[in-house]
């Protein structure tokens, strides 16, 4: 079963990657980010545990600052590690949805909080150049909170039946 995880993880931390990278594409470098990579990373830490989310998180962190090119700061990755902590600690995969929906916006507030700290401690940004753009930094937290809801909840009933599948061969 731990070799099921480990594949499991592996596979949803590539996907968190691949999506993390297009976002790169599409939105060059900028203190405005789309924390969409974190969606496979909530799912692990949903079905696999805290171990196994912040253990993927990093690397997929790690790997796509790697293929980017970017310099790796470690603030930035306490972040991304966030995302499965949460949910691994507050959250199952049939928690109702309003209940995932505040932990989300939670996380996604501490990750703003966390990310902010790293803008000005990595990228030597003002804390009127971080002031100036928060107010959007937070207004993106509820459109962005929403599209991540709805998709764990649309990713949670496939994934619960691969598992019980992959469990009961």
């Amino acid at each position: 079963m731990n070799l099921k995880k480990i594949v499991l993880a592996s596979i949803l931390g590539a996907l968190s990657v691949i999506i993390d990278m297009v976002f790169k594409l599409v939105i060059p470098i900028s203190t405005i980010g789309t924390p969409f990579y974190a969606i496979p990373i909530i799912i692990i830490g949903l079905f696999l545990g805290i171990k196994y989310s912040v253990i993927i998180a990093f690397l997929a962190d790690l790997i796509t600052v790697l293929i980017a090119g970017i310099p790796f700061f470690p603030i930035f990755s306490l972040g991304s590690m966030m995302w499965g902590i949460f949910p691994a600690l507050f959250l199952k995969p049939d928690s109702k949805i309003w209940k995932k929906t505040l932990f989300i916006v939670l996380t996604y507030l501490m990750v703003t909080i966390i990310n902010s700290f790293g803008l000005y401690i990595h990228y030597h940004k003002s804390l009127v150049g971080l002031l100036a753009d928060l107010p959007i930094r937070l207004g993106l937290i509820i459109p962005n909170t929403i599209v991540i809801v709805l998709l764990v909840e649309a990713l949670i009933e496939p994934v619960k039946i691969k598992l019980y599948l992959t469990s009961h061969n």
